[in-house]
């Protein structure tokens, strides 16, 4: 009867009384759960995560997680792409400020973004960093994490490919390594931020140098 709503509708008026009932979007209902995922995550870490905890923290019932998600593992697995989305729209936004950028810019904007610097990027590093110990014994985990982590790691080698054949990075460098190196130096700075060793400025400093020790 959907179809109705959505067409016939507007053509027959219903009878007096007769509500329609309202269309549901199946998806942003499962990325409303997973940001409510990201929240309890951030203030309690995901092993106390439970599909409870996350229907309270949405505003919806048990009963509504259970028929999106059968299992936390579903729950949690599916965040996990969603959290890849959040952060490759943020991108797509800060690449849209660039006006001209050289390899260098996209590079940076690449790396940058996968750092936690607010509170989004905070719970979603939270949540990436807890992923490891459960992706260590569990396959479909690891396999996931590896996927993300491979489709950011080449994006980053693009442009540093871009980067050399433009001769823009110091002669004798391999893109490749270089790239390797940097998203590694990256990833390596999302714990020390998170416990508030370093502030978001000293890491980008971090990054900055070097990025100016390999590009000309």
């Amino acid at each position: 009867m959907l179809w109705v709503a959505g067409c016939y509708c507007n053509a027959v008026a219903l009878p007096k009384g007769v509500v329609v009932p309202k269309r549901v979007d199946s998806l942003e209902r499962r990325r409303a759960i997973a940001e409510a995922v990201f929240r309890v995550s951030a203030s309690r870490g995901v092993e106390a995560i439970s599909l409870r905890d996350v229907a309270a923290e949405a505003g919806v019932s048990m009963g509504m997680v259970q028929h999106y998600f059968r299992t936390k593992d579903e729950m949690l697995l599916f965040a996990l792409d969603h959290m890849r989305e959040r952060v490759a729209g943020r991108l797509g936004t800060r690449l849209a400020r660039l006006p001209e950028p050289t390899p260098r810019d996209l590079a940076r904007a690449v790396l940058t973004e996968l750092l936690p610097t607010d509170e989004d990027s905070r719970a979603e590093g939270a949540v990436s960093v807890a992923f490891y110990s459960r992706a260590a014994v569990t396959p479909r985990y690891a396999e996931s994490l590896r996927e993300g982590l491979r489709g950011l790691l080449d994006v980053t080698a693009q442009h540093l490919r871009a980067a050399a054949r433009d001769g823009q990075l110091r002669p004798g460098l391999d893109a490749e390594q270089e790239a390797a190196s940097l998203f590694w130096l990256t990833h390596g700075l999302v714990g020390p931020l998170l416990v508030g060793l370093y502030t978001p400025d000293a890491a980008a400093a971090i990054l900055d140098h070097h990025l100016d020790r390999i590009f000309s």
